[in-house]
């Protein structure tokens, strides 16, 4: 095989391999989707948990942001075990499209026993 002969091969094989890197380039990545059904919809959820007081009492607060651009609606479950003892909460966080900014992030906050702890959560989410 002569040495055109070669570039030409080579000279193919990138341009037939150019349109299937294109396709896995992380700007041409399609936005995420919401799973039908209700789910952790971990594809469209950021979640931030942490402990904080507020004046003297201690809370918990769980912070969603929606990274897709359907509504999001989510009952959050938490549980927190602390040497004061355990505490309970249940509420709903309710997030516009990643489209709408700010209004793309919802809060859950309860009252803590104390500033720390063991704490356990899930939720259930749904596209609405």
């Amino acid at each position: 095989m002569t040495n055109a002969a070669r570039l030409l091969a080579t000279a193919a094989l990138m341009l037939c391999a150019a349109p299937a890197l294109a396709q896995n380039a992380p700007g041409q990545e399609p936005p995420p989707q919401a799973d039908p059904g209700t789910t952790i919809q971990a594809n469209c959820l950021a979640e931030n948990d942490t402990f904080t007081m507020r004046g003297k009492q201690p809370i918990f607060t769980i912070e969603m942001t929606n990274k897709c651009e359907q509504r999001m609606s989510c009952k959050v479950f938490v549980y927190i075990n602390s040497a004061k003892g355990p505490a309970q909460g249940r509420g709903t966080i309710v997030m516009a499209a990643k489209s709408k900014g700010a209004a793309a992030t919802g809060t859950f906050t309860m009252k803590a026993k104390t500033n720390g702890g063991s704490s356990q959560s899930t939720r259930e989410c749904k596209a609405i």
